[in-house]
C-alpha cells in the first residue's frame, strides 16, 4: 500500500486522506485552489486546480505559492521550480495550457512535512490575482453586489422554472429537490417553510442542480436565492452558472454569493433547454431555497435527452418522465413538475425501431475484437539493463547520530535507530532481507522491471524500521503496520516490527518494495499504484511456480460493475464513486470524520483486473507502457494518448464484455475464486468509529443489474445506474437462434454488446453499437438459455467532480428471442 498502513489496515490508512479547504481566486481571469488529496503523517499529495472563470480564452497560466516547512519532492501536468526557501512555481505543460472558458487544468504534487503541519497555502499568480483570498472576503466582496430586494424582477420574460425537470449531483435525504422550483418566496435564507434543497454531508465539493425542458428557450436572467442554516449548510463561497449549447457545458457567469436575498445573474439571450448551478462552500454543503429563470419560447423542440450519441429526440408531450429524470447529464435525483411531462415508455428511435428488413448476416454474426493498434508492448530491458550491486554504498538518508545499525544484504540495507524493538532478532532481518533479494532479483533479472531510483545511483534500496527513533518518524516502537514512503526524493520502505517479526508478512513486505520502483517511474493515480502493484506481484508468483492466483478483493470490480475503472475505494455511500486519487473519499464536517466507503467494495483499488485484461488481451507490455510512455495521472487518459480515444473507448466496451463472462485467459478461474466466495453477499455501509454515517441500506452483491419491465423496454434500477467508464449487465432468456434489442441511450458515450456462455463453454460475443440495434446469431446453444446484454458508458477522461458523480441512464427494448429478464443471482458466467 502505497504511503499508507499495510493492508490489513487498509482503512484506517484511507481514515488520513485529508481533503482540504480549496482556497478560490476573486478579481482574476481564472480560480485557483489547493486540495490535499492524501496524507499520511511525514508526507502528502495535493492537486492545483486552476479554472478559467473569464468570458475569454486563456492561453498559457503559471501559479505560485509558498510552504513554512513543508516541500514537494515531485510533480506532475506542470512545468515545476522552485526559488529556494520553500517558494514553488508551476507552469503549464504544452497539452494543458490553454483554458476556454469554464475550462480547468489540474496538476499534482508529492511532498514531505519535515516533521510540521501540514499545510494548505494559499495560490497566487497573474491569473489568480495577487493572492488567492479566504472564501469569507469572497462571501463580502461578492454580497454588495447581489439583488436585495426578494421581489426582484426578472426582465419582462416568464419564470419558466416550474416548467423544468430538476436534477442534482445529490440531496439529502431530509431535504426536497421540489423546493428549488416550486415558485416560492423566501423570507430568509433560513426559511423552509416551503422546503428546501440541500447536499449536506458533501462539504467543500462542487455540487449542481440542473434544470432541463423539452424545448428550447431565450433565457434574459436567473435567480437564485441561496439556503443557509448557519450550520452545515452555507451560503456558497464560489457558484457559476452553466448553460448547454448542444454538445458542452458552457460557463454563463458566476452567481452573486448574498444571504437573505435572490440573487441575480443576467444570461443576455442565450437560447438552450438546459442550465445547470454548480456550487461549493469551502468548509461545508450548500443548499437552494429557490431557482428561478427568465424565458421566452424560442420555438425549437427538442428533447433534453438528445445528444451525439442518441437518436431519441421526442417532442415534449412523448417525453417519459421516467426518461426526463435522468438526463443525458447524468443526473442522480429528480424533480419532474408533473404538468409538464405524461407518463410513457420512452419510443424506439427511428434508427431503430422494428423495420420490416432484418439486420444483416454480419451484424449479427459472432465478434472478434479486433487487435490494438499500436499494441503498446514496451519491455524495460530496451531502456534498462541490470546493475552492479557489488558496488552498492549505503545512502543513511537520517543523520548519523539517530541510527543505531545497518545492515546489507545483495540489493538491500536495513537501517534501524537506537530504539529497535526488543523483539526483532538478527534472524528476523536476515530473513527479511533474503526474501526481498530473492523476489527483486527476479523482477529485475526475469521480468525485466527496472530497479527504484537508489539503486539506480549506486546505493543500497532502504528499508527502515520505524518506529525505532530514526528521522523517518516519531512514532512508538510498537506500532503496526508497513509504508512505501520518500526520504530526501529517493523511494524507500517504512516497516513497523509488526511484519519484520511476521514471517508470513513477506508479501506485504514485496508490497511496498515493488511501490518504490513505481514511484521512481512517476506519479500515477492512487489506484492504479495499488491495482498495478498486486498485478505486478501476482505476475511474478505466476512467472516463478506457474499458479495463477488473485486476492480476494480482486472479485469487487466483477461484483459492482457500475464502479468506474479508475476509482478508489468503490461505491460510496451516498451513491457516487471514489476518484482516481480518492476524491470524495474523505469528508469532515467539523472536523469530523463521515463514513462514506461500503463494506468490502471499499478496498477496491486493489483489485487488478483491468491491469490483467491489458496484460492478457492487449498486449504483454502494456502495463510497463503506463509507467514507462504514459504521459498522464489518469489511466485511461494516458492510454487515449497512446492509441487514440476510439480505441480507448472500445478498450473499454471490451473490458466490461469479457468481465462479464470473466474471459481473462490463464487467469480465469483464478478470478473466480473471490467471485464465488463473495457472490449474493450482503454489504453494508462500513462505519468509522466516532463518525458520521450515511448508511444507503443494504446491497447485495451481483453482476447483474435490477430492471423494471414496461411495456417491451427494460427501464434500469437508478440505483446501479453505470457511473463514468462502468456498466450494467443484463442477464435475458432467450429463444429460438437470434437475440434482437433496440439499444436507447440517455447518458453521453454509451456502448451496448450482447455476450453469453455457450454450452461448450466459449464465450461467445456481439458487434458493440452505440445506439439502436444489436443483434447476436445464437449458432451455439447458449448455457442455460441466457444471454447478457453488457451495457457500458466509455468516458475515459474524469474530470472533477462532475464527472465522479455522474451517472448514465438508458433503455433496451426487446425487439426477438427474448422472453424476459433472468435471475440476478444466478451465476450466468459460468
Amino acid at each position: 500500500m502505497r504511503h499508507h498502513k499495510a493492508k490489513s489496515h487498509r482503512l484506517m490508512a484511507v481514515l488520513g486522506l485529508g481533503l482540504m479547504t480549496a482556497t478560490w481566486g476573486t478579481a482574476a481571469s481564472a480560480g485557483c485552489s489547493y486540495t490535499v488529496t492524501n496524507a499520511w503523517g511525514s508526507g502528502f499529495t495535493a492537486t492545483i486546480r486552476v479554472t478559467n472563470d473569464s468570458a475569454a480564452a486563456i492561453n498559457g497560466w503559471q501559479v505560485n505559492w509558498a510552504y513554512s516547512n513543508n516541500t514537494v519532492t515531485n510533480a506532475w501536468n506542470a512545468q515545476l521550480s522552485s526559488a529556494g526557501s520553500r517558494n514553488y512555481t508551476a507552469t503549464n505543460v504544452g497539452w494543458n495550457g490553454s483554458l476556454q472558458p469554464g475550462q480547468s487544468a489540474e496538476f499534482g504534487l508529492q511532498g514531505v512535512t519535515n516533521g510540521g503541519a501540514l499545510e494548505t497555502p494559499p495560490i497566487s499568480g497573474a491569473i489568480c490575482g495577487a493572492a488567492a483570498t479566504s472564501s469569507s472576503s469572497i462571501v463580502s466582496s461578492i454580497a454588495a453586489s447581489a439583488t436585495s430586494s426578494s421581489t426582484a424582477s426578472v426582465t419582462n420574460s416568464v419564470n419558466i422554472a416550474g416548467l423544468a425537470t430538476a436534477t442534482t449531483s445529490y440531496v439529502s435525504p431530509w431535504e426536497t429537490l421540489r423546493a428549488v422550483n416550486d415558485n416560492s418566496n423566501p423570507a430568509n435564507s433560513n426559511d423552509k417553510s416551503a422546503g428546501a434543497y440541500g447536499n449536506w454531508n458533501n462539504p467543500n465539493s462542487i455540487q449542481w442542480v440542473q434544470y432541463d425542458w423539452p424545448q428550447n428557450y431565450t433565457l434574459s436572467s436567473t435567480q437564485v436565492y441561496w439556503f443557509d442554516d448557519n450550520g452545515g449548510v452555507l451560503t456558497p463561497t464560489r457558484a457559476y452558472l452553466e448553460y448547454w449549447n448542444g454538445s458542452a457545458w458552457v460557463n454563463a457567469g458566476n452567481l452573486p454569493l448574498a444571504k437573505n436575498a435572490f440573487n441575480t445573474l443576467a444570461l443576455n439571450g442565450v437560447v438552450t433547454n438546459r442550465v445547470r448551478v454548480s456550487m461549493l462552500n469551502s468548509t461545508q454543503s450548500t443548499g437552494i431555497l429557490e431557482w428561478r429563470v427568465a424565458g421566452t419560447a424560442a420555438g425549437t423542440i427538442t428533447s433534453s435527452v438528445a445528444s451525439s450519441s442518441s437518436s431519441l429526440v421526442r417532442s415534449s408531450s412523448s417525453l417519459a418522465a421516467s426518461s426526463i429524470a435522468r438526463s443525458s447529464s447524468s443526473s442522480v435525483v429528480s424533480s419532474v413538475a408533473s404538468s409538464s411531462v405524461r407518463s410513457s415508455t420512452p419510443a424506439p428511435s427511428s434508427s431503430s425501431a422494428a423495420s420490416s428488413s432484418a439486420p444483416s448476416v454480419a451484424q449479427c454474426s459472432a465478434y472478434d475484437w479486433p487487435k490494438y493498434e499500436p499494441d503498446l508492448n514496451y519491455d524495460f530491458r530496451t531502456d534498462f539493463g541490470q546493475v552492479d550491486t557489488s558496488n552498492f554504498k549505503v545512502y543513511n538518508g537520517c543523520p548519523a547520530n539517530t541510527i543505531a545499525g545497518v545492515k546489507t544484504k545483495g540489493r538491500f540495507a536495513f537501517i534501524w535507530g537506537h530504539n529497535r524493538n526488543p523483539s526483532i532478532t538478527d534472524a528476523d532481518i536476515d530473513r527479511v532481507l533474503t526474501n526481498l533479494n530473492e523476489d527483486a532479483d527476479y523482477i529485475h533479472n526475469v521480468m525485466g522491471w527496472p530497479v527504484d531510483k537508489l539503486q539506480q545511483e549506486g546505493y543500497f534500496s532502504n528499508i527502515y524500521l520505524y518506529g525505532s527513533g530514526l528521522c523517518t518518524d516519531s512514532a512508538s516502537n510498537t506500532e503496526r503496520g508497513g509504508w512505501q514512503s520518500g526520504i530526501n526524493g529517493y523511494p524507500m520502505v517504512l516497516l513497523s516490527y509488526y511484519p519484520v517479526v511476521t514471517p508470513s508478512e513477506r508479501g506485504g513486505i514485496t508490497h511496498e518494495f515493488i511501490h518504490t520502483i513505481m514511484a521512481t517511474r512517476g506519479n500515477k493515480a492512487a489506484w492504479f499504484n495499488e491495482g498495478g502493484n498486486t498485478w505486478l506481484q501476482m505476475n511474478l508468483e505466476a512467472s516463478r511456480t506457474g499458479t495463477y492466483g488473485v486476492g480476494f478483493l480482486d472479485a469487487t470490480s466483477f461484483l459492482a460493475p457500475h464502479m468506474p475503472i479508475e476509482n478508489y475505494s468503490g461505491w460510496l455511500q451516498d451513491g457516487t464513486f471514489g476518484g482516481p486519487n480518492a476524491e470524495g473519499v474523505d469528508r469532515r464536517v467539523n472536523g469530523q470524520q463521515i463514513s462514506t466507503w461500503r463494506e468490502y467494495l471499499g478496498g477496491n483499488q486493489y483489485n487488478a483486473a483491468f491491469p490483467h485484461f491489458l496484460g492478457v488481451h492487449v498486449s504483454k507490455g502494456a502495463n510497463a507502457w503506463i509507467w514507462a510512455k504514459g504521459p498522464h495521472n489518469h489511466i485511461l487518459r494516458s492510454l487515449s494518448a497512446g492509441v487514440g480515444e476510439e480505441q480507448v473507448q472500445r478498450m473499454i466496451m471490451e473490458f466490461r464484455a469479457r468481465q462479464a463472462m470473466v474471459d481473462f485467459g490463464p487467469w480465469s478461474n483464478a478470478f473466480k475464486v473471490p467471485i464465488n466466495n463473495n457472490w449474493g453477499r450482503t454489504i453494508n455501509a462500513e462505519p468509522v468509529a466516532g463518525g458520521i454515517l450515511q448508511d444507503p441500506g443494504p446491497h447485495r452483491l451481483t453482476f447483474y443489474s435490477a430492471t423494471t419491465q414496461e411495456g417491451t423496454t427494460l427501464v434500469p434500477s437508478a440505483t446501479t445506474l453505470p457511473g463514468w467508464s462502468g456498466a450494467n449487465q443484463i442477464p435475458l432468456r432467450v429463444t429460438g437462434n437470434k437475440v434482437r434489442v433496440n439499444f436507447q441511450p440517455i447518458g453521453q458515450n454509451m456502448r451496448v454488446q450482447l455476450a453469453y456462455r455457450a454450452a461448450d463453454g466459449s464465450a461467445v460475443y456481439s458487434k458493440p453499437v452505440a445506439s439502436g440495434e444489436a443483434c447476436l446469431d445464437l449458432t451455439k446453444a447458449p448455457k442455460n438459455g441466457v444471454v447478457v446484454a453488457v451495457v457500458s458508458n466509455v468516458d475515459h477522461l474524469y474530470n472533477g467532480e462532475e464527472t465522479r458523480t455522474r451517472k448514465h441512464d438508458y433503455r433496451l427494448q426487446l425487439l426477438e428471442g427474448v422472453t424476459g429478464t433472468a435471475p440476478l443471482y444466478d451465476k450466468h458466467y459460468q
